[in-house]
């Protein structure tokens, strides 16, 4: 709530700073009518004077949409809670003729939600621009962001990458691939049979990929006590039709006593996409020194 007061506050300081100074915009270099104002936070707001509107309405008509900015809030909140991966923008024109009701157009770009474009333009043609003179007109731009959207992007960009991860055929006529965390801190070898298909291999890499944290974890309190953490984890790994997954571990050669436990608790955390036939797999998990 504190970032959200600043902002009106700052909308508030831009506002009077254009209707207190008849030559605000004109120092600026900026033409009659093309001043902007920007609110940030979750919401981004842009607005720009269209066909001859004054600097003076366009601080008043800024005003007016300052104080929508509350509910505008709501609907893209509204937004985030069914899909955390709405962002981007909204475009609207704006226009208040000397009589009548007001006209908007809002269109959606970069992104921006069918649903979040009906709420804003419903909002909008209900808000009150009593205290705006007219005839005046605007383009507002509405750019949305979150910290959850921004998360669910860098995650689904790392699951695209292990999208394309190379399975090959092992020594032993396996097919294998192999997947590690940025810092090679963490190495996940999987292993299946010739016969398994490769979308089911990838499938149980993608699995590890998104439970990698709990082994890392491990990988740390393994070299509590000043003791390397370098080893190996093995497993048999198996998924049934509805992606439950089991794991029995195999060989464990990390020195730290606290792997046993914390390994089993990490594959105990693991969940994968649901494949088309049961999975068996052999998975070695390497500690990096």
């Amino acid at each position: 709530m504190k970032t959200y007061g600043f902002c009106l506050l700052l909308v508030s300081a831009c506002v009077g700073a254009a209707s207190a100074q008849e030559g605000g915009v004109a120092s600026s270099g900026l033409d009659q009518g093309e001043a902007s104002i920007n609110v940030r936070s979750d919401v981004k707001l842009g607005i720009k004077g269209t066909g001859g509107t004054t600097s003076e309405r366009l601080a008043k008509l800024g005003e007016a949409v300052s104080e929508q900015m509350a509910d505008i809030r709501g609907c893209y909140r509204k937004q985030v809670a069914s899909s955390a991966e709405v962002v981007g923008g909204l475009r609207v024109e704006l226009s208040l003729p000397p009589g009548g009701p007001p006209n908007v157009v809002v269109t959606a770009q970069q992104g921006g939600s069918n649903e979040l474009t009906l709420c804003v333009s419903r909002l909008l043609q209900k808000a009150s621009w009593k205290t705006v003179g007219r005839p005046a007109a605007a383009v507002l731009s509405l750019e949305f962001d979150n910290t959850r959207a921004r998360g669910q992007t860098l995650m689904n960009a790392r699951v695209a990458e292990t999208a394309h991860i190379d399975v090959h055929a092992g020594q032993d006529g396996q097919q294998e691939a192999t997947w590690s965390t940025d810092g090679k801190e963490v190495t996940f070898t999987v292993r299946a049979q010739a016969a398994v298909a490769r979308e089911s291999v990838e499938l149980v890499v993608h699995g590890f990929h998104e439970g990698y944290a709990g082994f890392l974890d491990c990988r740390r309190h393994s070299e509590k006590g000043g003791v390397s953490p370098e080893g190996d984890i093995s497993a048999e790994v198996s998924i049934d039709r509805q992606g439950k997954g089991t794991a029995k571990l195999g060989a464990i050669t990390v020195h730290s006593d606290r792997a046993p436990k914390c390994a089993e608790k990490a594959f105990k955390h693991l969940s994968f996409d649901k494949p088309p036939s049961p999975v068996h797999a052999s998975v070695l998990v390497h500690f990096a020194p």
